[in-house]
């Protein structure tokens, strides 16, 4: 019990302090586990107060079950650890985004995952019968719209604070390189001189 409190407290401290996570796949993961945990509650506060049909856990634990099945807690838990991992691997991706476009705009970037996730995941994962429940109020489709939004600003947040400054250095520095070179040229370089015309303006002692 004790290893497992010392485990949580130094977790935690990282989360904090910021900056330490290296392995781009720890990052990805972690990241995405926060977002998806973020999802979760803001779905559960909007069940809560009746403006969703459905929980997450009630989707994700249909694709291995009936829907009726997943209103037992066991399988509800079930498809609630099904659902996390689904969101620690979209925060695979968001890592990879980052590596190729850069760290700058992060939330924006982030909302545009969680639409990426929404439009894939929700939409057309019922239209294929992966997932066997399928909600029918348009409230529904609102609350998971916002879901995925929370999940995809909340991840590209905790990837970009948890990121250690070397693992997005690469990429950030080559968008800033382009101004760099453009600004040493113009210090080092100077125009050409006419001479003919120099020699005219030349005055005599």
């Amino acid at each position: 019990m004790g290893i497992n409190s010392f485990q949580l407290s130094r977790w935690w401290f990282l989360l904090k302090r910021g900056k330490s996570i290296k392995d781009s796949v720890a990052l990805g993961a972690v990241g995405g586990l926060l977002g998806a945990v973020a999802m979760v509650l803001s779905n559960f506060l909007i069940y809560k107060a009746g403006k969703t049909e459905i929980l997450y856990g009630h989707i994700a634990g249909s694709i291995f079950m009936r829907p009726f099945r997943t209103k037992q807690p066991k399988n509800f838990i079930l498809g609630q650890i099904f659902h996390l991992g689904n969101g620690c691997a979209s925060g695979l991706l968001m890592v990879e985004i980052f590596k190729r476009f850069g760290t700058d705009l992060a939330l924006l970037k982030g909302s545009m995952l969680g639409m990426f996730t929404w439009e894939i995941l929700y939409n057309v994962g019922q239209r294929l019968g992966i997932y066997t429940a399928k909600p029918h109020l348009t409230k529904t489709g609102y609350s998971a719209l916002w879901n995925n939004f929370v999940y995809g600003t909340v991840t590209a947040y905790s990837i970009k604070w948890l990121a250690h400054p070397s693992v997005f250095l690469s990429i950030d520095n080559n968008f800033k390189q382009p101004n760099n070179i453009a600004s040493n040229r113009n210090k080092y370089y100077q125009e050409p001189v006419d001479v003919e015309t120099e020699k005219q303006y030349t005055p005599i002692h």
